[in-house]
């Protein structure tokens, strides 16, 4: 039995060169996968971890075993063209490629081999980018996802923001040199990027989860920006099979993926509103949401369903779904007023607008957190104050709002002369001279002076009771400014003896007697 390595590789040359040749076939240094499969073989018959154990020159048998993590049998049976493995990994597994490679190092170079099959990598992303068509950009941008982030089930939180870069600029360098394509093509391998990477986004701490938020909300900021610029652009006939196949995408990653609902929804929305205009577009991809039936937990179907209402002016569907709003779901229609409103549709923003109102008051005051409320209610009534409110619709509003509208229901009251209503309000809720004057001070000094007098008295008494002297001098300049609405209501001797009571009830406050004499209060 002649067992020399050397002479064996050279009796089986044919046969080695054949089964390499296969490798170069079967296997693709741009699927990862692969490539540590060749990679892994390579270590282990350049180290020595392959050995010949039995050799049959009359059956034309050669067995191997490979000292991997735990020892592995493999055999060539020459005559059927057959390569087995104890491993259960099917096809080629890196015991068979390294007993392989290590016969192959007898009739040629391991190292030139390597090398060829590496540079088939970047000779199959210069086809790709050669190749203009939607499969081939999705195809491009999955083989560097593959490379860089494929094999990272849980990704580092404090990483993603590099990876995600290095694999755009990946794929950045192969954007088309025709100014027309280059904005389609960045949006187009950007969104197919952010959806490979939406998987790996899995946040297992809350400051992870506030990396990744961070991160989304970059993104999709530069999807927009992305979006702006194609839609800016002339459409080319020869795109259509791109927005074709990103209509398809952008469905998917609102649909399908899962997490950051909010966020997908806000990508998915603009590219409905800003590039997607086509009617006909529009029509397919709401038959297409009614119809499927494997949509995502997190997704909130109704509200999407209602954006296409109010994009194809479908208000009798749209009135029908707003029959349903109950009070979980009121930021989601807040955000379908906003989309209303930013596609001046008045008659949906009216509808969305009077459908919220019976929902306000237990939403604000149950369901909404107090640090979101005041943000809320003036967004609120900006949407309110482009549409016609009846006066019962917006008694409704502000008393909904409460403190929160107390501006809003200001300028309403003033607007309707209602000015005791606005005192008593400013009664009920006490404030500063400063919020006042936003609120419409001036206007009522000017339209009904003594309706002021009780307020003017309650801020002072309010300054008073801090006992400073820096309280003292800003109750004089309350004081003042009732002085003012005195004389303007033509009740000066009301306020001489108001002036004189005050003195003499606080006798005893020298700071207090200085400030007022300071502030020559009398008429």
């Amino acid at each position: 039995m002649n067992t020399n390595i050397s002479d064996i590789a050279k009796s089986y040359e044919d046969f080695i060169r054949n089964q390499m040749a296969q490798i170069g076939l079967d296997l693709h240094a741009s699927n990862p996968e692969d490539e540590e499969l060749v990679r892994r073989a390579a270590f282990l018959a350049r180290h020595n971890y392959v050995k010949i154990s039995a050799y049959s020159e009359e059956r034309n048998v050669i067995s191997f075993v490979v000292q991997d993590a735990t020892p592995t049998n493999v055999t060539f049976h020459i005559n059927a063209g057959n390569l087995s493995c104890d491993c259960p990994k099917e096809h080629w597994c890196r015991h068979k490629l390294a007993a392989l490679f290590v016969l192959y190092q007898y009739i040629d170079s391991l190292a030139t081999w390597l090398e060829s099959f590496r540079s088939k990598k970047a000779t199959q992303m210069n086809l790709l980018k050669d190749e203009r068509s939607p499969e081939a950009w999705l195809r491009l941008v999955q083989n560097v996802y593959k490379t860089n982030l494929y094999n990272q089930p849980v990704l580092n939180p404090y990483l993603v923001e590099s990876i995600f870069a290095d694999m755009e600029r990946q794929i950045f360098q192969h954007t088309p040199l025709e100014r027309e394509w280059q904005s389609l093509y960045k949006l187009f391998t950007h969104l197919a990027l952010l959806s490979h990477t939406w998987k790996h986004l899995k946040p297992t701490t809350e400051s992870y989860k506030t990396y990744f938020n961070n991160f989304i909300e970059h993104e999709a900021e530069k999807v927009k920006e992305h979006i702006r610029l194609t839609s800016s652009k002339s459409r080319l006939f020869a795109t259509d099979p791109f927005y074709d196949t990103l209509q398809k995408m952008v469905n998917y990653f609102l649909l399908h993926q899962s997490g950051y609902f909010e966020q997908r929804l806000y990508i998915y929305t603009f590219f409905w509103e800003s590039m997607f205009n086509e009617k006909s577009r529009r029509e397919s991809e709401l038959a297409s949401i009614k119809n499927d039936r494997h949509i995502a937990d997190d997704v909130k179907i109704a509200s999407i369903e209602s954006m296409f209402f109010i994009m194809l002016k479908k208000y009798d569907e749209l009135e029908q779904e707003l029959a349903d709003i109950n009070d979980p779901d009121m930021l989601i229609w807040m955000d379908l007023a906003h989309f209303a409103d930013r596609n001046e549709d008045d008659k949906a923003l009216s509808m969305i607008i009077r459908a919220m109102l019976p929902c306000l008051d237990s939403f604000i005051n149950t369901w909404l957190s107090t640090r979101y409320r005041s943000a809320f209610v003036s967004a609120f009534n900006k949407l309110c104050s482009k549409i016609d409110l009846n006066d019962e619709e917006a008694e409704v509003l502000f008393s909904s709002s409460g403190m929160y509208g107390m501006q809003p229901y200001s300028l309403f009251l003033i607007e309707r002369g209602r000015y005791m209503e606005w005192t008593a309000l400013h009664h009920r809720f006490p404030s500063s001279l400063a919020y006042l004057e936003l609120c419409g001070l001036k206007t009522v000094l000017e339209e009904k002076p003594d309706a002021l007098l009780p307020l003017y008295h309650a801020l002072a008494m309010s300054e008073l009771n801090q006992k400073s002297r820096q309280h003292y001098k800003q109750a004089v300049r309350v004081w003042k400014k009732m002085k003012t609405a005195a004389k303007k209501s033509g009740k000066n001797e009301f306020w001489n003896n108001y002036v004189d009571q005050t003195r003499q009830q606080y006798k005893r406050l020298r700071a207090l007697q200085e400030e007022i004499e300071k502030g020559n209060l009398m008429l």
